[in-house]
């Protein structure tokens, strides 16, 4: 994945305050793994988070020189298990999950159940575009160009700050739909994903870190940041509400970045955590991606994350929180 390379480990200690704690473990049978880990220092130091990845930065897990076995990944746990840290978590390519969960049942870690869609590219644009997007998806993506809709992807300022506006108008959408205060919406989208953050990523990522912009008339009505490298990963979306409309940018805005990850002959597209939402799963579907199950794994010294997610659930049942 592309949030598992070195250049991203780069970006996340320069953008999240982590430092960097990869392990190189190498196996009696021929077998490396690296996994990309980051250490989170908090006083008192034993409430020190280790994370792979850190949150909202996306997949972590491990690298190998060959496939992953349920053995390798239980002496990999089981070396974490044995850190200072206070707590750790994996959460790994939801390709190669299923040796961490078994692995994870043997060892004491607790999964967290998760979902993520994500479509195959092999074979090419083409193929991908008559056999796996819906007939639907395809009527779709024509009439968003007959409307005269727009995409330009790169990396430049200009697209970065298009975006950053779009995301933070979506916070409120979100937070409407949500039934959630419109100002600690978007105090936690501050804290999880400034602007600060994006442009962090946007610098030391290069090339990996990617906007694709759908404009209209010259303004911008959607628009998503994908990171690319042997894999492509879309990491966050937004929309301007007022606009969009029945303009169906975002089905052309995906298609053109399906369309270059292509080109760059990346092997699969990750859509993203989708969560219990229909609707999303739906729109996931029209490209033809898959829903995959998998699971992040957590250990805990001290009950760091699962007090934190208790607290969570307890602030969203007190406020009326609903998740769509």
């Amino acid at each position: 994945m592309p949030s598992q390379s070195r250049v991203w480990a780069e970006t996340i200690v320069q953008g999240s305050g982590s430092r960097d704690a990869s392990r190189h473990y190498m196996f009696f049978d021929g077998q490396e793994i690296i996994l990309p880990l980051f250490r989170r220092n908090v006083v008192p130091f034993a409430l020190s988070l280790l994370r792979s990845p850190p949150a909202n930065w996306g997949f972590g897990g491990a690298l190998t020189t060959a496939p992953l076995t349920e053995k390798h990944a239980e002496a990999v746990l089981e070396e974490c298990a044995e850190t200072s840290a206070g707590a750790v978590s994996i959460r790994p390519n939801p390709l190669h999950a299923a040796p961490w969960l078994k692995a994870a049942a043997t060892r004491g870690w607790t999964s967290v159940p998760k979902l993520s869609h994500i479509l195959s590219l092999e074979g090419g644009f083409e193929t991908v575009r008559t056999s796996r997007f819906s007939g639907n998806t395809r009527s779709k993506i024509r009439r968003a160009e007959k409307q005269g809709v727009s995409v330009e992807i790169g990396n430049t300022e200009t697209l970065l700050a298009g975006f950053d506006s779009l995301f933070r108008r979506s916070i409120d959408r979100w937070a409407r739909r949500q039934k959630e205060f419109a100002w600690l919406a978007q105090f936690r989208g501050r804290l999880r994903d400034s602007s600060r953050k994006f442009r962090a990523m946007a610098k030391h990522a290069g090339e990996v870190f990617q906007v694709a912009i759908a404009s209209q008339n010259g303004r911008p009505i959607a628009g998503s940041i994908v990171l690319l490298d042997r894999n492509a990963h879309y990491t966050r979306g937004a929309m301007d509400d007022r606009l969009i409309g029945r303009t169906y940018a975002n089905y052309l805005l995906h298609a053109k970045i399906i369309e270059l990850a292509c080109d760059r002959n990346c092997g699969h597209y990750h859509m993203g955590e989708t969560g219990s939402s229909s609707s999303l799963a739906q729109f996931k579907g029209h490209f033809g991606a898959l829903a995959v199950p998998y699971a992040e794994l957590w250990y805990e010294r001290l009950p760091i994350m699962s007090a934190d997610r208790t607290m969570r659930s307890g602030i969203k049942r007190l406020i009326g929180f609903s998740d769509v």
